[in-house]
């Protein structure tokens, strides 16, 4: 779902040359029309034919598929998973050095595949919700809809890149200034962002009427 097509036109299988028994692509192959895709082995999806029941709602929408189409089509004229990994190569260098001659190596860092990167943060610098939310509400302010990673689209031009690189130089200052301070929280207008994916040992148990 997330490899599909930033990492390769043939996704993540073709970039690490693995065939897998059925594959599942979402709707960035439309260009974000309504649109799924269950792929696979000749001899799973074969199966399909009798012995596999299955049915979709919009089976005959067609706009949809006439997207995917020429979304498919544009994807291999244009070399698009090259271009997203030039511009986030460019953007996860380009935080890192940042990072660097600020001395903040040894707290946060960006990682991942260039077509899609993912921006650290050490708990010895404090708690990493605080920073990633104190990261977000001034990159915010600078006109940057941050949420710790690079989603990297073609649409995304190089001024896209610079003004990006432009506004973490900065925003690290002011996290460096927090981190020496020690009072990170108290430089946040609001409550801190929460992991999506939470821990619910601790709920009641439900009895059954």
């Amino acid at each position: 779902m997330w490899t599909g097509f930033r990492i390769a036109v043939g996704g993540a299988q073709e970039f690490f040359g693995i065939t897998p028994d059925l594959a599942v692509y979402s709707k960035a192959f439309a260009n974000g029309m309504p649109i799924a895709l269950l792929t696979g082995r000749r001899d799973v999806m074969e199966l399909f034919e009798q012995d596999v029941f299955f049915f979709t709602t919009f089976g005959g929408e067609a706009l949809s598929m006439a997207a995917a189409m020429a979304t498919i089509a544009e994807m291999r004229e244009q070399n698009v998973p090259a271009r997203l990994a030039e511009q986030g190569k460019k953007l996860k260098d380009g935080y890192n050095q940042i990072a660097a001659d600020l001395g903040l190596s040894q707290y946060t860092k960006c990682y991942g595949y260039d077509c899609r990167t993912i921006v650290t943060f050490d708990a010895s610098a404090g708690n990493p919700m605080e920073i990633k939310a104190f990261m977000q509400q001034e990159l915010f302010k600078r006109g940057i809809l941050w949420g710790g990673f690079h989603n990297m689209c073609f649409s995304h031009s190089d001024a896209d890149v610079a003004h990006t690189l432009a506004a973490y130089r900065d925003v690290l200052p002011l996290l460096k200034a927090a981190i020496e301070a020690g009072d990170i929280a108290s430089r946040l207008l609001g409550e801190p962002v929460e992991a999506v994916f939470r821990k619910v040992t601790n709920a009641a148990p439900v009895k059954a009427k």
